[in-house]
């Protein structure tokens, strides 16, 4: 394959951002909440879950970029997920979304 249509570039760069948006999102929870005067496992279970979702974007960015046909899937589960993130995850989402489900170039990629 020559090249790789601009659609699969943008999801793989925005699936990209967002895991470290999310990751780092784990990381200041758990410095911040985890270790309190509470023994609370909440905080921790939450850190836990954001990190999970932070290595599935990067998985999933990876995927992309390798045009392995398990990542659409993966990615539009994802973005569903981000879309309640305002305004950041609904903006990434929708525009995952587009390229994922309607452009043409990148559907026909996945084929």
């Amino acid at each position: 394959m020559a090249d790789k249509p601009t659609g699969i570039k943008i999801c793989t760069i925005l699936f990209a951002i967002y895991g470290v948006i999310i990751s780092s999102f784990s990381g200041v929870f758990f410095i911040v909440f985890v270790g309190g005067p509470s023994n609370d496992a909440m905080p921790t279970i939450i850190s836990i879950v954001f990190l999970i979702l932070g290595i599935l974007n990067f998985i999933t960015a990876y995927g992309m970029w390798n045009l392995k046909s398990w990542a659409r899937i993966l990615g539009i589960i994802l973005a569903v997920m981000s879309l309640p993130n305002i305004p950041i995850g609904t903006i990434i989402g929708i525009v995952i979304l587009y390229f994922l489900l309607i452009d043409a170039k990148t559907k026909e990629v996945f084929k």
